[in-house]
């Protein structure tokens, strides 16, 4: 009989985990709801009944925090869990821990390169070697500089923080979409070797363009995207999830995908 020691154990984790976040062709539609960790936030006001609507659209996977991850535990069913580790100090000493208490599939947290006084790279570089001695993934999600530099924000610069995400130890990276497919799968997904999921950022007010920002990342390469406003600011968050499940997964234009967002009746 053959014994698998617990570090063999441990290595094997990760990609049993990933599996809970990525459907079957290696693509993911997830749903960033972290956004009260500061207090109340529009779209999250139930928390139950917005993770159920986005379960019902067909996310795989959703990215929230500690207290949501638990509040919303029966709606959420077999979908993937990120736990998100943000915090305004260190996490890496207990972040990993608390996540497999709660079942999660990876924990994320966000730094900023370029930052000259909060970057957070040393925190994850922390917390990567952590992720890797208990087999859980990590969940990197680089911004330049920070969410108001937007700036910093070019191809060049997410490039960049993309690849020093993958280098500090992320098993995926979420990140901007800037400039036009080719100039984003020339710099960006081409010098990313992890998988690569875009932020859908402040939402427009108009939803088709959000869709149209993801059908550009899946042209440029991106394995995915981690839509949050996006989504849960929507007036039908499942119909958007339904219209971005078509797009990515699906391989529908954008006009074909908007037309999940007014179903017939």
């Amino acid at each position: 009989m053959v014994t698998l020691s617990v570090e063999t154990s441990a290595r094997s984790w990760p990609k049993r985990r990933m599996h809970h976040l990525f459907a079957a062709d290696g693509k993911a539609v997830m749903v960033a709801m972290d956004h009260a960790r500061l207090g109340s936030a529009r779209g999250l006001e139930d928390p139950v009944k917005a993770v159920a609507r986005v379960v019902a659209g067909g996310a795989d996977a959703i990215l929230t925090t500690p207290g949501m991850a638990r509040a919303t535990a029966g709606a959420l069913g077999g979908r993937g869990l990120i736990l998100a580790l943000d915090s305004e100090g260190p996490i890496a000493d207990y972040g990993v821990e608390q996540a497999l208490r709660f079942g999660a599939d990876a924990v994320e947290l966000k730094v900023f390169p370029g930052n000259p006084t909060e970057s957070k790279l040393a925190d994850l570089r922390r917390l990567a070697a952590r992720c890797t001695e208990w087999g859980m993934p990590l969940l990197a999600e680089p911004i330049p500089v920070s969410f108001q530099e937007t700036s910093a924000h070019t191809v060049e610069n997410v490039a960049k923080a993309a690849r020093i995400g993958a280098e500090a130890g992320a098993d995926f990276v979420k990140v901007h979409f800037v400039g036009s497919p080719d100039e984003y799968r020339q710099q960006v997904t081409a010098s990313c070797y992890v998988p690569l999921l875009v932020l859908g950022g402040t939402p427009s007010g108009e939803p088709k363009d959000a869709l149209r920002m993801a059908a550009g990342a899946m042209e440029a390469g991106a394995t995915g995207v981690v839509f949050g406003r996006n989504v849960i600011t929507h007036e039908r968050p499942d119909r958007m999830v339904a219209a971005l499940v078509e797009l990515v997964h699906g391989g529908a234009s954008v006009d074909q995908a908007a037309k999940e967002l007014s179903p017939p009746r």
